[in-house]
């Protein structure tokens, strides 16, 4: 089986250890209807699958967000243009909702307990940085 038709219906893979981020694919599901199904980079096995069949080894895939379509593994700013085809297609191929996702966690490594990943300057830090990074995977 390619990696085109294992991708038929496209998966968002995204942190599931940030609020902002989680809030983020379950606002593109929503959208599109159910059509993009999502997957955290840390909890879900799907995700990790994925990521083992379209990665290089040694890359790191948890940089970023990632939209896996028919086409390929398309991160943060490159995913952007797909993620809005995507929604406006599952405006017509969707139908079911896709809310099977873990609570959303916010963990922060060497930083104060009090400090929260969704406050105002955290999100800002999140939209800067996914911006600026992109990269895309395509496939042949």
């Amino acid at each position: 089986m390619s990696l085109s038709s294992t991708f038929a219906r496209p998966l968002l893979i995204y942190d599931d250890k940030c609020y902002s981020c989680t809030k983020f694919a379950r606002t593109a599901s929503a959208l599109s209807r159910g059509w993009i199904r999502t997957a955290g980079h840390y909890r879900s096995e799907e995700a990790k699958r994925a990521k083992e069949m379209i990665f290089p080894k040694g890359y790191d895939a948890t940089r970023m967000f990632w939209l896996v379509n028919r086409s390929g593994a398309h991160g943060a700013r490159s995913g952007l243009p797909p993620l809005a085809k995507e929604i406006v297609a599952g405006w017509f191929r969707g139908g079911r909702r896709n809310m099977d996702m873990f609570a959303p966690v916010c963990e922060y490594d060497g930083i104060a307990p009090s400090m929260s990943c969704y406050t105002p300057t955290n999100i800002f830090k999140r939209l800067a940085k996914m911006l600026s990074h992109g990269a895309t995977f395509p496939f042949s």
